[in-house]
């Protein structure tokens, strides 16, 4: 039999890196393995702690917290830090009952690597943002019961097909190119985990006749203007999304629904 291949993820540049992305692909593909040094987690740890005494306050009962978009890039790079607080914090509280949930062990691999994918996203924000990242949100979840694997799917597929659309409709606001580039490179991570949140809903499903759980349900993602993904995002924050001075004008995607 063939050795299986293996790679080595030690930082977040290189998961970032379009070689890395491509190679992953392949490998995948192969039946081959992606191991994630404890390195490029451990700097984070403090704020994946899945027990804090926020969990379970009600929506929007904490401070606001303010992103004002005058700020230009800086703006948009908290609004995506933003919203990869919520999605690493949902992740890790997922991988973190596996020991009570009804997911396989092959769905426990995906849903791990997929966690630690926001868990770099969201470091990647807090270290290029410096002291612009001075705001943690405290999530809430209401009733979701994280042992149980409908529920998880569904609001996963909530925060991923969320995700897609706020990068897709704010990239227009970025007026430096690493600034593009890195929100590029980060949206198509984003759409390969809606993907395979769809195939684990609906596995190996047509674009037709499945509720909206396909694998691809549209010829293109959604694109949504910030004034859009802010309410449907404080649901699970505790603290009071706050943007000011939004862009007066959108360009719409081609689904012209944002």
């Amino acid at each position: 039999m063939p050795e299986k291949k293996t790679m080595v993820i030690s930082s977040a540049e290189q998961l970032l890196d379009a070689k890395t992305r491509r190679n992953f692909l392949k490998l995948m593909g192969a039946g081959g393995a992606v191991f994630f040094l404890p390195s490029i987690l451990t700097a984070c740890s403090d704020d994946d702690d899945v027990t804090g005494p926020a969990f379970g306050q009600p929506a929007g009962s904490g401070p606001a917290v303010v992103i004002d978009f005058s700020r230009g890039d800086v703006a948009v790079l908290q609004y995506a830090y933003a919203l990869e607080q919520l999605e690493a914090d949902f992740y890790t509280r997922v991988v973190a009952a596996f020991s009570t949930s009804t997911f396989s062990a092959g769905e426990r691999v995906v849903l791990t690597d997929v966690k630690n994918h926001e868990v770099i996203h969201r470091d990647a924000f807090k270290a290029i943002l410096g002291p612009s990242n001075d705001f943690t949100l405290n999530t809430t979840y209401g009733n979701l019961n994280f042992a149980d694997r409908t529920s998880v799917l569904a609001t996963a597929r909530t925060f991923e097909d969320l995700g897609v659309a706020a990068y897709n409709g704010a990239a227009q606001y970025l007026t430096v190119l690493a600034n593009l580039e890195l929100a590029g490179k980060i949206v198509s991570v984003e759409a390969r985990h809606a993907a395979v949140i769809r195939d684990l809903i609906a596995p190996k499903s047509s674009s037709q006749g499945d509720s909206g759980t396909s694998f691809a349900p549209k010829a293109f993602d959604d694109a949504f203007r910030p004034g859009k993904v802010v309410p449907l995002a404080q649901p699970f924050v505790v603290e009071v999304l706050t943007p000011r001075n939004a862009p007066a004008t959108f360009v719409q995607g081609p689904n012209n629904n944002g």
